[in-house]
């Protein structure tokens, strides 16, 4: 559900993302996220994400532990099937990638992976499994490389001044992406916890093995220290997916019980996409 966000390396070779520097300091272990998913205003599900202290062994190879799980509604889930999938990502200092690792059941099958980074030698190595069954991939890859829950965290702390660019070579859904695009403008938005002024950063998809293969995806960040994602538009097979931001523990931002006091004449979290 989340892989709207991310994007290609063209089949072409193209030129290393430059490095950016990061710091995972930024986010507090203890910031819990959570969003409501929608499609055409249809309810399909959440999506949670919460960061956390590595814990034993790990605390000597990263700095946070990012997490996430994404669920389909009830409805959907009855209608169309059952998808559900958790996600632990263990980043460095500078929110380098350092592991991956993915469950994921939709309807009868279940699917797992795990990804060590940096990628060597070229190539990214994949241990996955198909109901029990080894499926390990060898992907061509950078050294940057990252994977998808990262690649949010990336672009909540990248300076975000209009025309700052943004590049990253992320790995989602056993392919490898390039995510380029650039921080839009600033804007006023209103979404269900209240009105808040926000960047818009536009972002641009496609996949490495098939250029033609190409999404766009729209993410509202609040334009303070915070960088919380407010909401985040794109396209998820063949549909066009909305991720509204409704309750943020740990980050000095009221919860949906407490939203601020609706004001109108902000556009509604969307109104921008197609420009």
């Amino acid at each position: 559900m989340v892989a709207s966000l991310l994007a290609l390396l063209i089949a072409a070779p193209a030129p290393a993302c430059p490095p950016a520097a990061l710091r995972a300091a930024r986010f507090a272990p203890g910031e819990q996220l959570r969003f409501r998913l929608d499609a055409l205003g249809a309810d399909v599900g959440s999506f949670e994400v919460s960061v956390e202290i590595p814990q034993g062994a790990d605390r000597a190879r990263g700095a946070l532990v990012l997490r996430s799980r994404a669920k389909t509604s009830a409805f959907v889930t009855t209608n169309l099937g059952r998808y559900e999938a958790f996600v632990a990502a263990l980043v460095g200092p500078d929110l380098a990638a350092v592991r991956y690792r993915e469950e994921i059941d939709e309807g009868d099958l279940h699917r797992s992976q795990e990804v060590e980074f940096p990628a060597r030698d070229g190539k990214l190595h994949v241990d996955a499994t198909k109901n029990g069954r080894a499926e390990p991939l060898d992907l061509d890859a950078g050294p940057g490389a990252r994977e998808m829950l990262s690649a949010l965290y990336l672009l909540r702390a990248l300076p975000l001044r209009t025309g700052q660019p943004v590049c990253a070579e992320v790995y989602a859904a056993r392919k490898m992406w390039r995510l380029e695009g650039a921080v839009g403008p600033r804007e006023q938005i209103e979404g269900p916890l209240g009105r808040f002024p926000a960047v818009r950063v536009d972002l641009t998809a496609a996949r490495a093995d098939d250029a033609s293969v190409k999404r766009s995806a729209h993410v509202w960040l609040t334009d303070d220290e915070r960088r919380l994602p407010l909401a985040m538009v794109g396209d998820v097979k063949g549909k066009t997916i909305r991720a509204q931001l409704i309750e943020a523990t740990g980050a000095g931002l009221k919860t949906a019980s407490t939203k601020p006091e609706r004001k109108t004449g902000a556009p509604r979290v969307g109104a921008a996409i197609g420009r």
